[in-house]
């Protein structure tokens, strides 16, 4: 059921939840220009796969606190994550030691990395390590702990201690939301112990996020900005606050834009 495909349609309205927040019936349906009864069917569809909580007259995130599923987070801002990744993987080089984290724009970045040259790739990242399959130039190191069906990760102790078997040239890590006061936020505390583990043991660490996740609220802390290299982007945001931090910061900014095609 959960792995049932989504129409572009629904991928369409679970971006606008993502970005914007609460979307409403009759307003997707003038957007659409399609019948209530048709939008209302898109979105039984998405509640039905977990994706999003109806409500009367509209539709919103999950509970607050829980994060959607990979897959769903996967379909987000799908192009502007695939743009992220692709500038992220530019800036590594051949024959370097990557942590790659948790969290779908992770999963693009390994994507953007099959046709390098002699990587070394660590991760709890099962999406990652699928990935890289295919690819016999880069050595993929993938770790034990417990398995997440939902995010095909896995968490816990041994994974960190596997981590802190390496020194990275590289970390690439994600995030479930970003504050412009406490930096990196995530919705589990095993996610951010995990994140943490690779920013310490790693020589450049480099956060891929699309500017939704300003707008996204976790309740676990992660890492500081200042503990970040740098930082990959589509956008900067709206929010004055968070600009300014951005403009402050010691950390470099990378805005990739979206794709064109």
């Amino acid at each position: 059921m959960g792995s049932r495909v989504i129409s572009s349609r629904q991928r369409e309205i679970l971006a606008l939840i993502e970005t914007e927040g609460v979307q409403y019936i009759d307003e997707l349906a003038r957007r659409y220009d399609l019948t209530t009864q048709t939008i209302r069917r898109d979105i039984n569809a998405l509640c039905d796969l977990g994706h999003a909580r109806r409500f009367h007259g509209g539709v919103d995130l999950p509970v607050e606190g829980s994060n959607i599923s990979l897959n769903a987070r996967a379909q987000l801002n799908r192009r502007a994550k695939r743009q992220i990744a692709r500038r992220v993987a530019a800036d590594i080089g051949p024959d370097a030691t990557v942590f790659l984290g948790i969290g779908s724009t992770v999963q693009f970045v390994a994507e953007a990395l099959r046709d390098h040259q002699g990587l070394r790739v660590i991760t709890n990242n099962m999406h990652v390590a699928l990935m890289l399959c295919e690819s016999p130039s880069v050595e993929v190191h993938l770790t034990g702990g417990l398995l997440r069906h939902d995010d095909r990760d896995v968490v816990g102790t041994d994974v960190i201690k596997f981590v802190e078997k390496f020194y990275a040239t590289y970390a690439v890590v994600g995030a479930g939301a970003l504050n412009p006061l406490i930096g990196l936020m995530d919705f589990s505390y095993a996610e951010a112990q995990i994140t943490n583990a690779l920013l310490e043991n790693s020589k450049t660490r480099l956060l891929a996020a699309d500017v939704s996740k300003w707008t996204r609220h976790a309740s676990v802390r992660v890492a500081p900005f200042n503990k970040i290299t740098r930082f990959y982007t589509d956008r900067l945001p709206a929010d004055a606050s968070a600009a300014s931090m951005l403009a402050e910061s010691s950390m470099e900014v990378v805005t990739c834009g979206e794709e064109t095609i």
